[in-house]
């Protein structure tokens, strides 16, 4: 079940592991999540699906948007734009079967080289060695004991005694991993887990422009109201009414306030121009406020009909109502002093008076006209403070870089699981019963012979100082070594020519919390 749904194709599977990476697909997906996607018989729109763009040379996870026949049309749930590409079904990858959030950073940690190198380095030791201790079992197995005519007794005993485990390693390389850890902590808390970054924090200052009227209901007006967006005819409205927002929008702590001005401006032909204020200079508390303006169209015809007489100019002319914003405060504990002039811009041709949209006021537009549009009436300018930051310090050992207080925290927990897995082997190989005996049957199994019954062959004893001396006297006469276990106490006995030889070993015990060696049990030699 693991192989069917979770092998990647890399080794036959048919589950394919995405890491991603953009905005394309927020708030449901961040820069490294996993993605795992699988085939499926049939895409629907709607569906997260996984692709190989031609155009890009990568894999991309977006969602599908249309089906034009056998294209796929696919979008990013957080891009305001469709995809260029429109892929086929032989370039579909799968759809979305699981999602792991922050997964693909963990993934790409096992990837990284030097990760992947311990790993490899694990697997080869553990198979190496595996495969020694096999080749070696089986060699005891086939040479046997040295004699002609000796059978080769394999008790499961014997079989249990060569796959125990061996607690002695196991706290050997528990001793190893604290040591690493040990080194690894002190690298890593010797070095600053953050460093002092410059970075900056951004805020945008916006001016949201509306107007409406009133007019005598008819077959131009049938309401007898115009919103934003309506034509503006001056034979039928004479009084206008503009609508000024202003917005400081900031995600960072702000406190600021300002004052703000609005200014009634007409351009002409000719590079003729002229101010007049509409609202005086006000002041006002908080990141945002808003006006209303009133336009008499009438009066503003007369004034720039009787400028056209006496200059000469005729044409057209711009109408701008122009807010002038002046901001004090701070973004991020950092002093601000801002000023925003954007423009509502409005063209008088004829009778006509055409919304030509909002701008700043280093932003031309252009002398045709054009119909407006609620998204056009809003102008922006974005800024950002300098602001002091940190940055995670990062460590790199060949060629792979990890965050020191990643490090840190590996150092600590390896330390612990490394000397609480220490401390249990080593209680484990102290508790262990008959240590050495374990021992001599893993080592010496195929040459030894269980019997039942007492130690007493009707022939005299002659002790051994060690198991290896013992060894060389059977394989010397070709003979088998006797075990016989009685009162805790493990004989081993070889019979040559009359003359018992033995090896007597008691269990590894811990009396009074001292630790007592394995002992060889003293009996007197006896021609």
């Amino acid at each position: 079940m693991v192989w069917l749904y979770f092998a990647p194709t890399e080794i036959g599977g048919s589950t394919r592991y995405v890491v991603t990476g953009g905005t394309s697909m927020e708030p449901r997906f961040h820069t490294g999540d996993l993605a795992l996607v699988r085939p499926a018989g049939d895409y629907k729109v709607g569906q997260i699906v996984a692709y190989w763009s031609t155009l890009l040379h990568t894999v991309v996870l977006h969602r599908i948007h249309a089906i034009h026949g056998s294209h796929y049309v696919f979008k990013g749930d957080n891009n305001d734009f469709l995809d260029p590409v429109n892929p086929t079904r032989a370039d579909l990858l799968g759809k979305l079967w699981l999602h792991v959030p922050g997964g693909g950073r963990w993934l790409n940690f096992v990837h990284s080289p030097l990760i992947a190198a311990v790993i490899c380095g694990l697997l080869a030791t553990g198979l190496l060695f595996g495969f020694g201790e096999k080749q070696r079992r089986r060699k005891r197995r086939r040479n046997g004991p040295p004699g002609k005519g000796i059978p080769i007794v394999n008790t499961s005993a014997q079989q249990n005694a060569g796959r125990r485990i061996d607690f002695g390693a196991l706290l050997t390389a528990s001793a190893v991993a604290a040591a690493v850890f040990v080194v690894l902590g002190a690298v890593a808390f010797t070095r600053p887990a953050s460093t002092l970054t410059p970075a900056t924090t951004g805020y945008t200052q916006q001016v949201s422009f509306g107007y409406s009227a009133s007019a005598p209901a008819g077959p131009v007006y049938a309401t007898g109201t115009i919103h934003t967006g309506d034509p503006i005819f001056v034979s039928l409205v004479h009084n206008l009414g503009v609508d000024v927002n202003y917005r400081f929008v900031s995600v960072a702590e702000h406190d600021v306030s300002g004052t703000e001005k609005i200014v009634l401006r007409l351009t002409g032909q000719g590079g003729w121009s002229r101010n007049l204020i509409l609202t005086p200079t006000t002041r006002f508390t908080g990141d945002h406020t808003s006006t209303v303006v009133s336009l008499d169209l009438s009066r503003i015809q007369k004034l720039l009909a009787r400028v056209s007489v006496l200059t000469g100019m005729g044409g057209t002319y711009t109408i701008s109502v122009v807010p002038e914003v002046q901001i004090t405060g701070s973004v991020a504990g950092r002093p601000l002093n801002l000023s925003f002039d954007p423009a509502m811009n409005f063209q008088l041709i004829g009778s006509q008076l055409l919304s030509q949209g909002a701008a700043s006021a280093s932003t031309t537009t252009s002398s045709a006209p054009a119909a407006s549009s609620p998204a056009a009436l809003t102008a922006a300018r974005p800024g950002a403070v300098g602001t002091p930051g940190s940055a995670p310090t990062a460590l790199t050992v060949l060629g792979v870089s990890a965050k020191v207080s990643l490090l840190r925290w590996i150092s600590i927990i390896g330390l612990l699981i490394s000397g609480l897995a220490a401390v249990l082997f080593y209680l484990r190989k102290r508790s262990e019963p008959f240590e050495e005996s374990f021992r001599i049957q893993a080592q010496y199994g195929h040459m030894i012979v269980p019997i039942v019954g007492g130690e007493d062959l009707g022939w005299p004893p002659v002790d051994v100082p060690s198991i290896k001396a013992l060894v060389m006297l059977a394989e010397s006469g070709h003979r088998l070594i006797l075990h016989n276990r009685s009162n805790d106490v493990d004989t081993y006995m070889v019979n040559e020519e009359g003359t018992v030889y033995r090896y007597q070993v008691k269990p590894s015990k811990v009396v009074w919390g001292e630790w007592s060696d394995t002992t060889v049990t003293p009996v007197k030699a006896a021609a």
